[in-house]
């Protein structure tokens, strides 16, 4: 295949499950890539797994195609791709099955990967970009032995549940590779110091994620938080910081959203507490319907910690929303987040796993108008200038559309420094 030097045609988006509800920043992107003008073609390795979509898949205009497994009935199809590889380009073919039997358990995906590499060349797709840098990025390294270079998106989990020697593989082997916070950077940047890798925040559509004049607070007061149900998000601490402010007769309810593995142990534990009627797990929800909340409370809560396993959060998405949408917010000092909050500016930070601290930043922030109504502001001041969804793609686009020239890396400069006025 001849060097790419620069795209004009589709590129390839390598995703796990699509759509999938809790992943609302590659939507963003997808969405926000078409409308910079960038084709794309979606492929995924599963389909869909909840009962329902958020509606802004809706104007996705990019087509889907999902990998077949690597099982009997479709084996036909299968083999009809890794023949046209074995014909076509022996020698790629043959580098490419070496890597897949130097790694174990990678046959199964080198089977995927031909059968992908075979319809990227046939679709006329010069370049394969890669959301999670753990099992995708897997697929698209061999595909890029067979003949389509690949660029990475990684993130949290794909990051922190990996080991250095499978990142730095990957990252070494990589066009390019975007992460979502500088946190991030760094930590990529000292297992693979010779990669390239591009700190690049998510965004979030300001037009879409705005209070509204017709915002009614919900009374008693709504503490919301947002997120999987799972140990790095801290949601037991969140309950635990409810049950103290119950005891001080603080008249408020909190609502939980999301869905994951936890959600037994979490419901057991608002029910020892006596939170029944107060603190509720909502369960999956459309946009629409988190964005209304949004709308009808007083304060967000992302009790983020690292999990005992290392996951961590980058920057949730579902903070980033919350700030646009004017919401004071109250986090933790881990990760990426404190490049988003700024404590006292925009939001309030508190150390993870301190349920007594985080109660009472809740109770201040319910106590004191004007201080929600200033953090509100400045928050959404922050997501206009560090994380406009269109602004921030345009550096993937760029480095998608031409590989080789590489822009110049800013200072390094979070975006909460920036809107503080630190910087």
């Amino acid at each position: 295949m001849a060097e790419m030097h620069a795209h004009r045609g589709p590129i390839g988006l390598l995703v796990k499950i699509y759509p999938k509800l809790s992943e609302t920043f590659i939507l963003e992107e997808i969405l926000g890539l078409e409308r910079l003008g960038q084709e794309l073609h979606i492929f995924a390795m599963q389909a869909p797994t909840d009962e329902f979509q958020h509606d802004a898949v809706d104007r996705v205009r990019a087509p889907v195609t999902y990998l077949p497994e690597a099982k009997s009935t479709n084996l036909l199809t299968l083999l009809c791709a890794h023949l046209s590889l074995l014909v076509y380009r022996p020698l790629a073919y043959f580098s490419g099955l070496r890597s897949a039997m130097s790694r174990r358990g990678a046959l199964t995906d080198f089977v995927r990967a031909g059968w992908l590499a075979h319809n990227l060349q046939r679709k006329g797709i010069r370049h394969l970009h890669t959301h999670f840098i753990s099992r995708p990025a897997d697929i698209a390294e061999l595909v890029a032995k067979l003949g389509v270079p690949f660029s990475i998106s990684a993130h949290a989990k794909d990051i922190y549940l990996s080991s250095p020697d499978d990142l730095r593989r990957k990252l070494d082997a990589a066009r390019f590779t975007v992460t979502c916070t500088e946190y991030n950077r760094q930590t990529l940047a000292r297992i693979a110091p010779g990669a390239d890798i591009q700190r690049m925040y998510h965004g979030v559509d300001a037009d879409r994620f705005c209070r509204g004049h017709d915002a009614i607070a919900a009374h008693p007061p709504l503490v919301l938080a947002v997120g999987r149900l799972r140990e790095k998000k801290g949601f037991d601490t969140l309950i635990e910081a409810c049950r103290r402010l119950a005891d001080r007769g603080l008249d408020f309810r909190c609502e939980i959203v999301g869905y994951g593995d936890q959600h037994a142990s979490l419901q057991q534990q608002i029910e020892r507490d006596g939170l029944q009627g107060r603190v509720m797990l909502t369960g999956k929800l459309p946009r629409d319907a988190v964005i209304s909340r949004y709308r009808r409370a007083a304060a967000f809560v992302q009790p983020s910690r690292i999990g005992q396993d290392g996951d961590r959060d980058g920057i949730p998405n579902v903070l980033l929303e919350a700030m646009a949408m004017e919401l004071p917010v109250v986090s933790t000092r881990i990760s990426g987040i404190p490049e988003v909050v700024a404590h006292e500016h925009n939001g309030l930070l508190i150390e993870p796993d301190r349920p007594a601290d985080l109660a009472d930043a809740i109770a201040r922030l319910l106590a004191d108008t004007p201080l929600r109504k200033r953090l509100g502001r400045a928050g959404r001041e922050t997501i206009g200038s560090g994380f406009d969804n269109d602004r921030n793609l345009n550096l993937l686009k760029s480095l998608l559309e031409n590989p080789d020239e590489r822009p110049r890396r800013a200072p390094v400069e979070t975006a909460a420094r920036r809107s503080a006025g630190l910087s």
